[in-house]
């Protein structure tokens, strides 16, 4: 480890306030995935593909994508070997059009643009978007999602939480209710869509995850852990701010995650709160779980063709005439979700997409990741309001689920963050905790 700490400049400390995160502070989150996690993520790449190679060769243009797959994989074997020996980031190729972004930042990072000397959030998003670039410049693995099975995965493993979920949903709106009710049951949705955001494939490296039970019935067991809860400031704005104004659902996982975004959306607009709900998901297979169109399509249809239980293809098939009509909508893929770049510079780098979010009435971010780039993993002090921390980024109003899985944090009461320590020292990591947070424009 000594020969490590000396080569990569690995500091045995905490990651500082007021400073971005960084692989190289030993005692921080940003090392343990650097050094631990993402090569944990690219050899269970390499497994799968090596384990699916024939069926992937028929599927995808025989005898050429065989030995096209072959290279990938010994691609992936050389990124996972400059990623543990903190080399340098190189420029990307590709066609997918955002080559001049990626590689003017790159550029633009000066002498700390290796894995462990970067900030933690560009460091972890080069590598994802260097593994996709390997796919990219082949001609036949141009489409392959080598996460696909996981996700699907994690959608198939929540059936049973699923049917729960919308019997719960189904009930409520099975009879009048007041303005009031309305707003209690909206503000369970947002915790249970928080809630669904503990599914996430990045941190359990690829794992399988569960969601079972009832989920409904376990929101009040987990009230304490939403160690920051805006959802009351949330549906003010929702019910107060004009009935013209769309909501932007920034999403983040596949699985029981998108289905809960669905079901949040599904709620607006058959009460009338927004007339539609749009959807913005990655253009390219990102951070293990998250959504792209075709697992966007991909879940529709599964649900709508469900056999054995009809709640599912009730809900499937009407969330397919949502779209059809309108009042749902999947939004143009845009590089910027795939991008390196901190959410307060994206009037400069994407200023198409900040004016189309400009003119929403609610942006609801998904996430970690989102809540990483919203922050910018920049370690503010854990008590700095929510506000402040986006450092200007407020194209509306906008809000923020996050179940806790980096060690940064902002918007707490003083000397929670002590006391949570105190009681578990990774508090900040086991996706256990919380937060959902709001700030208006």
């Amino acid at each position: 480890m000594t020969d490590l700490t000396t080569k990569y400049n690995i500091i045995d400390e905490k990651p500082p306030f007021n400073a971005p995160l960084k692989g190289q502070y030993k005692q921080g989150f940003g090392f343990y995935t650097m050094r631990e996690r993402l090569p944990i993520i690219l050899t269970q790449v390499i497994d799968q593909l090596s384990k699916d190679k024939e069926q992937i060769a028929e599927n995808f243009g025989g005898e050429t994508a065989r030995e096209e797959l072959k290279g990938a994989i010994g691609e992936i074997s050389k990124l996972k070997y400059e990623l543990q020996t903190d080399k340098d980031f190189r420029p990307i190729r590709t066609a997918i059009g955002d080559e001049t972004v990626w590689n003017s930042f790159i550029e633009g990072l000066g002498q700390d643009n290796s894995y462990f000397s970067a900030c933690w959030l560009y460091a972890e998003t080069y590598m994802y978007r260097r593994l996709n670039n390997i796919f990219e410049n082949t001609t036949t693995l141009q489409k392959l999602d080598y996460f696909q099975q996981q996700k699907h995965k994690a959608l198939t493993n929540s059936y049973d939480a699923m049917v729960a979920v919308l019997r719960s949903i189904e009930t409520f709106n099975g009879e009048p209710k007041t303005v009031e009710e309305v707003g209690s049951f909206f503000r369970k949705l947002l915790k249970l869509n928080l809630w669904g955001n503990r599914c996430d494939l990045s941190i359990s490296a690829g794992q399988d995850v569960k969601q079972d039970g009832d989920p409904f019935s376990l929101l009040d067991s987990l009230e304490p852990c939403i160690v920051s809860d805006h959802t009351l400031d949330i549906w003010q704005c929702i019910a107060t701010a004009p009935t013209s104004g769309i909501v932007e659902i920034i999403n983040d996982n596949s699985g029981y995650e998108l289905f809960t975004d669905l079901c949040l959306a599904d709620f607006i607009v058959h009460h009338k709160l927004a007339p539609k709900v749009c959807f913005n998901v990655k253009a390219i297979p990102w951070y293990i779980s998250d959504v792209t169109p075709k697992d966007m399509q991909w879940t529709l249809d599964t649900l709508a063709k469900h056999e054995t239980q009809p709640l599912l293809a009730q809900f499937g098939t009407r969330l397919k005439g949502h779209f059809a009509s309108g009042k749902l909508e999947l939004r143009p893929v845009d590089n910027f979700w795939t991008s390196p770049y901190e959410f307060y510079r994206m009037r400069d780098i994407a200023p198409a997409l900040y004016e189309t979010l400009s003119a929403a009435k609610l942006l609801v971010f998904k996430g970690d990741l989102n809540y990483r780039k919203l922050l910018g993993d920049f370690n503010f002090p854990y008590s700095t309001p929510f506000l402040d921390a986006l450092r200007g980024f407020l194209p509306t109003n906008l809000c923020t689920l996050r179940t806790v899985k980096a060690d940064l944090i902002c918007g707490l009461p003083e000397d929670m963050a002590d006391e949570l320590t105190r009681k578990d020292a990774s508090w900040m990591v086991t996706g256990e905790y919380g937060v959902i947070q709001f700030a208006g424009k």
